[in-house]
């Protein structure tokens, strides 16, 4: 096992580190020596020390240089603030844990392997996730709160649908949601194997292409998958030519009546029901006069003009560098519904999905594993550009309460910092477990 990062967001910038201070560790379980004195080294590693050469073994040096191994404590720093102290050692044996590793900002979770043979070396070290140190639910909300832009939250229990959310920010706000859109043509492919309309099994062609994310844009053009592959690679790695090929399948009328019967406040914010490759294309400056000859018709004859500029809408023409660098139109070219609108999606699947649908929004947890463990069922989705953020969980606690759960945040000004609500959120779900 390797230090791997698993946040790529990260800007790189110096931050301040702190001299080294005692370990003040809370033992969950007896904890060897061994591992209490690695603990305080990769403290000591995190306030900027340079002692890899003498912590690491020589397997883990190789593979990750003490060069790079201080570039990447650096930006865990940048963004998180410096490390204060090992908050928590959580044994496996005597030489593997789990640490709890507080920041000035947030707390980090880390899986430490140790060499078998004394000195005992660290063989292996794991930045699992962050969570926000905050106590309650109410302060994670405030926190939120605060980012820059617009947050929209709900978190529902779906026995008690007919009664006020146990938590919300701005509810019934239309907000871009980017990827999570998709749950939607996960609804409506369910609906339609549970009818005999269609089977998980049944071969359609790939196509229409679009960019990444995702891996089915390599494929051969026309490849033969099924629409359970299509869906598993749609919420699994939010691959865009999945998703725009299931759309091709599936058609607008599907498409809109299920966006109508899940209970989305204005069924005409998805509608038409854009491909990302579509609404990818339309924000190009080359696009600029179909772009505005779109924003200019009226929602009932913008179906028929879309189909109309499909063939401009090219693979070829979208430049990618447009797509990661800013906000770029996410008012009026993206797909929107508020949080309320996403919890009654997630409320429907809840009652009405299939066990295959079910297990599909299992595949990727988003936000770490470790949050996962925390709950008897975690489905999840998520979507992101510039500007956009947005998680959608579904949920079941080890004591049986289902809960939907939707997090959004807009700016059109500026990119946002995916970290800061990444640490929130996840520490909003590991709350909820607790309840």
């Amino acid at each position: 096992m390797r230090f791997l990062y698993l946040f790529s967001l990260l800007t790189l910038s110096s931050g301040a580190m702190l001299t080294p201070i005692s370990v003040h560790a809370q033992t969950i379980a007896p904890v060897s020596q061994q591992l209490s004195n690695r603990a305080n080294d990769v403290l000591r590693l995190l306030q900027g020390e340079a002692i890899e050469r003498q912590v690491f073994d020589e397997n883990f040096r190789n593979a990750v240089p003490p060069e790079q191994f201080r570039s990447i404590v650096q930006q865990v720093v940048t963004q998180n603030g410096p490390a204060l102290e090992i908050a928590s050692i959580n044994a496996r044996n005597a030489n593997s844990a789990s640490l709890k590793v507080r920041f000035a900002k947030s707390i980090g979770t880390m899986n430490i392997d140790l060499e078998n043979a004394a000195p005992h070396r660290i063989s292996g070290l794991l930045l699992t996730s962050f969570e926000a140190d905050a106590n309650s639910l109410a302060d994670v909300l405030a926190a939120i709160d605060k980012l820059p832009g617009r947050q929209g939250l709900q978190i529902q229990r779906l026995d008690r649908m007919d009664q006020p959310a146990l938590a919300a920010l701005d509810p019934n706000g239309r907000y871009a949601i980017a990827s999570t859109f998709k749950l939607y043509i996960l609804a409506e492919l369910d609906r339609a194997v549970r009818a005999g309309e269609r089977r998980w099994s049944d071969v359609v062609r790939l196509g229409p292409k679009s960019h990444p994310t995702g891996i089915s844009q390599n494929w051969p053009d026309d490849s033969p998958v099924t629409l359970h592959t299509l869906a598993t690679l749609m919420i699994s790695i939010s691959d865009n030519s999945a998703t725009d090929t299931l759309i091709k399948v599936i058609g607008q009328d599907g498409l809109g009546k299920i966006v109508a019967d899940v209970g989305h406040h204005n069924p005409a914010d998805l509608r038409p029901f854009l491909m990302t490759r579509q609404a990818s294309a339309l924000k190009m400056p080359v696009h600029q006069s179909r772009r505005e000859t779109y924003f200019a018709a009226n929602p009932a004859s913008r179906e028929g003009l879309l189909a109309s500029m499909d063939s401009a809408l090219t693979l070829s023409s979208i430049d990618p560098r447009i797509l990661t660098n800013k906000p770029n139109f996410i008012a009026k070219l993206e797909w929107f519904a508020s949080p309320a609108d996403v919890v009654r999606l997630l409320a429907y699947l809840h009652r009405n999905a299939s066990t295959e649908t079910k297990d599909i929004l299992t595949i990727n947890p988003g936000i770490g594993a470790a949050a996962a463990q925390k709950w008897n069922y975690f489905g999840y989705k998520g979507g992101s550009e510039p500007g956009v953020l947005s998680y959608s969980f579904l949920l079941r606690s080890k004591s049986g309460i289902d809960y939907a759960v939707s997090v959004n945040w807009n700016n059109e000004q500026q990119s946002l910092q995916e970290s800061e609500l990444l640490a929130l959120t996840t520490r909003m779900v590991n709350l909820l477990a607790e309840q």
